[in-house]
């Protein structure tokens, strides 16, 4: 597999106008999806490679653990695209992170998807 880093510039660009395209397409079901899993989604990046999400907890209680906001958040993806699937394991990022690559139907620019993961529910009473 070639690294993307030295694609030629029309290449490139052609990647990332299909990436732009793509994330139009994909990120209201997504953000949808996200929402009624306790989350916010936000874009990151430049979309010149690929498409980079990041997934917050947004509500107190009922927030999904990230499994289950990945599969529900591929499922809209597939919506969309036909397909979707997680590529590999998770990978662990700072400050609670959780890093997903998924392909999607279209197979160009993969999308990396951060899930912040929800804090531990604690017993504490609410004074």
């Amino acid at each position: 597999m070639s690294d993307k880093r030295h694609q030629s510039p029309a290449i490139r660009e052609a990647t990332g106008a299909f990436c732009r395209t793509l994330l139009d397409a994909i990120l209201p079901p997504v953000r949808e999806t996200a929402r009624h899993h306790g989350y916010a989604v936000a874009v990151h990046g430049s979309l010149s490679r690929d498409i980079d999400l990041v997934a917050i907890p947004w509500r107190e209680h009922n927030v999904s653990e990230p499994d289950e906001l990945v599969r529900a958040i591929c499922g809209a993806i597939s919506g969309v695209t036909g397909n979707c699937l997680r590529h590999s394991d998770s990978t662990k990022k700072p400050h609670g992170r959780v890093a997903y690559t998924l392909i999607h139907g279209g197979f160009i620019g993969e999308i990396d998807l951060s899930v912040v993961a929800p804090l531990p529910k604690t017993d504490e009473p609410k004074a």
